[in-house]
């Protein structure tokens, strides 16, 4: 139970505030830095005109950015390491982390917190040493981070939780510890949503503000809550009495919901970044392209601790809506001034810059955008296509209640980690755990739990039409065939040398208990159906036989198996491996099993 949404500081007290974008001002607010992972890049950028200053080259898709004095540090989806760029000479450098990718950083003075969403961790790194001097052990994926005052925020994804740790006890941890336990750190801990059936995710960002609060931006998703809905009412994108299945939220100490899906100019969907300004949060919206404004009114000073918690568990409560900017494809990270008048906005797809004026949102455009030329990038054109429609939440042919998108359930081409009741008029009723978006590639084809679709534009038409809600016409099925084949799998962890030892010992046991069998070659899957698994306890989970899942990065992917009753790699293996049938396993010791499980780990 959360029982602060404020940070440990006196009431009449300002504090020191830091969050991750993927787009940082100067604090002269002349200067723009923005992260592009598609051709490698982070821009220098001119905030009045928007014209380019510099590119600066950093391998690894850099992801986002946070100010470290006149220094940058940059976060890095394809590589075990965090990029820094010196402000002067903007000479770049790394520094490595125990972690497959990086994600959010924010910095405390001379250290570093960077979350490591596909390992559960987050990392501490000393800036003066370039070294990490603490693994947290975060469970859920750890998304995105901020810091306000003493308190700093991580939030997770699977499922959405805030925890709030205090750095002046984390700064008597013992350089080099890994704590599997964040408990003696802890100051607060949360579920953003506890509705029976329903999860958050997307948990992308945190907003803090000077007062030492957290504003947190997540989608609110209905994966199971009825089962006696209507099979024409059941798709991911049916609105009910004004209430849609998936939805963009908050939780904040001035409200939950702000957007409606009604046809008017409030369908927001896909929220990815925040920024607190005064009694003000811009938050920008990936899915539908928009950034919208929302008043958050505040005291001068912190009010009682408990009296803010009671307003940000008012799951029902609705923030006061003051409009939004259209401002093109996939909006990803947003910038404001010191006084909250402007923003600056990370167009992602669009390669663009725009900047907002508070004062013309009855406009609804931009003041400016502008838009760079893409430098040699690892997509084709046809995947950047499929990528634009994979996060569509405009076209009607793919939605038309502008709510669902393929990145919904798949975000950033990955998946949920949640298990989804499923019934329409052309999906027979079942339940089944979100499959990776990635695996929909030709070398894993047939697809789905029970390999019913033999490629990916037919898999992908079939999702529209019964579960978004549209008709797929002038889709480019295709194109967003393209795009899953191209999303890279979560990146391998680096291994100590006491784990590289082990891992040997796992590779062995995996060979020796029969696991080549079926998961074999570059992406360890056969194309083939095993009946494998006992029944499953929950009569709509039932399936005879399951398609053979590649094990690439399944260390990422908890739960497990088709109706995700497995809650860890373990229990795979012997909780839920009857007879053997799924592997023989039995013989193996507790020590040759951890030795597998960490093997599994490094695929």
């Amino acid at each position: 139970m959360l029982l602060s949404l404020t940070a440990c500081a006196p009431s009449a007290e300002r504090v020191e505030t830091g969050a991750s974008s993927s787009i940082v001002l100067s604090e002269d607010e002349r200067r723009l830095w923005v992260a592009s992972p598609d051709d490698d890049l982070v821009s220098e950028i001119d905030a009045e005109t928007l014209e380019e200053i510099a590119r600066i080259a950093v391998p690894g898709e850099p992801t986002e950015l946070a100010k470290a004095g006149e220094d940058l540090l940059v976060t890095l989806a394809a590589r075990a390491a965090v990029a820094t760029i010196a402000g002067g000479s903007r000479e770049v450098g790394s520094i490595d982390v125990p972690c497959g990718a990086t994600r959010s950083v924010v910095v405390v003075a001379q250290q570093a917190f960077v979350t490591c969403p596909f390992d559960d961790r987050v990392v501490r790194i000393d800036l003066s040493a370039r070294a990490v001097t603490l693994v947290l052990h975060v469970p859920g994926a750890p998304t995105s981070i901020a810091r306000a005052g003493d308190t700093l925020a991580i939030g997770s994804t699977r499922p959405g939780r805030v925890r709030l740790l205090s750095l002046r006890l984390l700064s008597l941890a013992a350089p080099g510890l890994e704590v599997f336990e964040t408990g003696p750190f802890a100051s607060a801990e949360a579920a953003l949503d506890e509705t029976p059936g329903h999860a958050a995710t997307h948990v992308e960002a945190i907003a803090p503000d000077p007062l030492g609060r957290f504003a947190v931006s997540f989608t609110r998703v209905d994966h199971d809550s009825d089962r006696q809905r209507p099979p024409d009412r059941g798709g991911y994108g049916s609105v009910l009495d004004g209430a849609p299945r998936i939805e963009p939220r908050l939780f904040s100490p001035c409200g939950a919901r702000y957007a409606r899906f009604d046809g008017g100019a409030r369908a927001s969907s896909g929220p990815s970044a925040l920024a607190w300004r005064g009694d003000h949060l811009w938050i920008a919206h990936q899915y539908t392209d928009d950034v919208t404004l929302v008043r958050c009114a505040s005291p001068d000073v912190v009010a009682d601790p408990a009296a803010l918690v009671a307003e940000a568990r008012h799951a029902s409560g609705e923030v006061v809506w003051s409009g939004s900017f259209a401002v093109g494809r996939a909006p990803r990270g947003v910038a404001v001034s010191a006084d909250g008048a402007r923003a600056w906005v990370d167009v992602a797809f669009d390669h663009a810059v725009a900047r907002l004026d508070a004062n013309e949102i009855d406009s609804r455009r931009a003041a400016l955008v502008r838009r760079r030329e893409l430098g040699p990038t690892r997509w084709s054109d046809a995947a950047l296509r499929g990528r634009s429609e994979f996060h569509d939440a405009v076209d009607t042919h793919l939605t038309p209640s502008g709510i669902v998108t393929c990145a919904t359930c798949h975000p950033g081409g990955q998946e949920d980690g949640l298990t989804w009741f499923l019934q329409t008029t052309g999906v027979p009723r079942k339940l089944r755990r979100t499959p990776a978006a990635w695996a929909a590639r030709p070398g894993l084809a047939p697809f789905h739990w029970d390999g019913q679709f033999t490629d990916a534009a037919l898999l992908s038409r079939t999702t529209i039409q019964e579960l978004m809600g549209g008709d797929a016409l002038l889709v480019d099925l295709e194109a967003i065939g393209s795009y899953m084949a191209e999303v890279s799998p979560p990146p391998p962890r680096p291994m100590t040398a006491a784990e590289a030892r082990a891992v040997d010992v796992g590779r062995a046991a995996f060979a020796s208990s029969g696991c080549l069998d079926c998961h074999s070659g570059a992406l360890f899957a056969n194309g083939l159906r095993h009946d494998v698994l006992e029944p499953s306890a929950d009569p709509d989970g039932v399936l005879a036989s399951v398609d053979t899942s590649t094990l690439v990065g399944v260390r990422s992917r908890a739960p497990y198996l088709h109706d995700g009753r497995a809650e860890s790699l373990r229990a795979v293996l012997v909780e839920h491996n009857p007879g053997d049938r799924h592997g023989v396993t039995s013989p193996l010791s507790p020590e040759a099993l951890d030795s597998l499980v960490l093997y599994l780990e490094t695929l």
